[in-house]
């Protein structure tokens, strides 16, 4: 898959996100009208079908192959910040995993602070996640999400560990936020070189999303227990504000049990940008191998 854009190029266009849709002086709901008008344009290839459905009462953006039995399934869970974003987008991301595997990719729409905070998201998230793999099976089944999606994900996870439920056969984490208490200005240099996200808005969609509970380990799953998880691929840059949750991560798992792949001077989120951005391309080499072998497609 070619790239389209030059690096500048896109990283200019995180910016002119950033200024003009994540920007805490902004209302939610302009937030998410402009983020829509952003993503519009994604056109997924003819090999992929998207249409929508609702699984456990939860309204489900599905991509999956036009031709032949699918796979397996990807429940992922979309970004942006609890507050704004939409299956939308994260739908290229979702088409090229579909369309090189030939699996179904599932993206709930959950419902976005503040006017539905903390819990109610993530228990959607987790009807979803637990009527799919009723379904289907844990072991065909690999859970995602992407910044605030991954949050989610990782905590749906951690809710079935608790239950004793079984693991689907993989998570992915896509420049997780998993500790939204984390002061983000500590690190100056960092929030110079993250065009798309800052400090101000992440601490507005914080308190947007469960405001004084930011250490709950249901809100920032950093503070959760990490036994019991399946294995795990965390894709991001190291010029994602939120990339030192990832190394917290990281440290606190046990060896051999997460992958951790940070392309240099990468932003946050740049993974989504498939066929734009041939490191975005490169990362979802990434995720496909990883998805494979935790999916015994080979």
């Amino acid at each position: 898959m070619a790239a389209s854009f030059p690096k500048t190029v896109v990283r200019n266009s995180a910016k002119l996100i950033r200024r003009l849709i994540l920007n805490a002086e902004i209302p939610w709901e302009k937030q998410r009208s402009r983020m829509n008008i952003a993503m519009a344009s994604a056109r997924p290839p003819k090999t992929v079908s998207v249409t929508s459905h609702e699984i456990a009462g939860v309204l489900v953006e599905r991509v999956e192959p036009v031709a032949g039995k699918s796979k397996g399934t990807v429940v992922h869970i979309h970004g942006g910040g609890f507050t704004v974003g939409s299956p939308a987008s994260c739908r290229m991301w979702a088409a090229a995993v579909s369309a090189t595997l030939h699996l179904t990719v599932e993206v709930p729409d959950y419902s976005l602070a503040p006017e539905h905070p903390f819990p109610e998201g993530l228990d959607q998230v987790s009807a979803v996640l637990d009527q799919v793999i009723n379904e289907h099976g844990a072991e065909r089944v690999v859970v995602s999400g992407d910044s605030a999606g991954a949050n989610l994900a990782i905590s749906a996870l951690q809710r079935r560990v608790l239950a004793q439920l079984a693991m689907p056969a993989g998570l992915i984490m896509l420049s997780p936020w998993l500790d939204i208490s984390d002061d983000r200005l500590s690190d100056p240099g960092l929030v110079r070189r993250d065009p798309l996200l800052t400090p101000t808005w992440l601490e507005a969609c914080a308190n947007a999303y469960a405001p004084g509970r930011a250490t709950d380990p249901e809100v920032s799953p950093l503070y959760g227990s990490m036994d019991g998880l399946p294995p795990i691929l965390i894709q991001g840059g190291t010029d994602d504000i939120l990339a030192p949750d990832a190394n917290r991560f990281v440290a606190g798992m046990e060896p051999g049990h997460v992958s951790l792949s940070l392309a240099n001077g990468l932003w946050h989120d740049f993974v989504l940008q498939v066929g734009m951005l041939a490191a975005a391309d490169q990362a979802m080499e990434i995720t496909t191998a990883f998805l494979a072998e935790q999916l015994a497609l080979h």
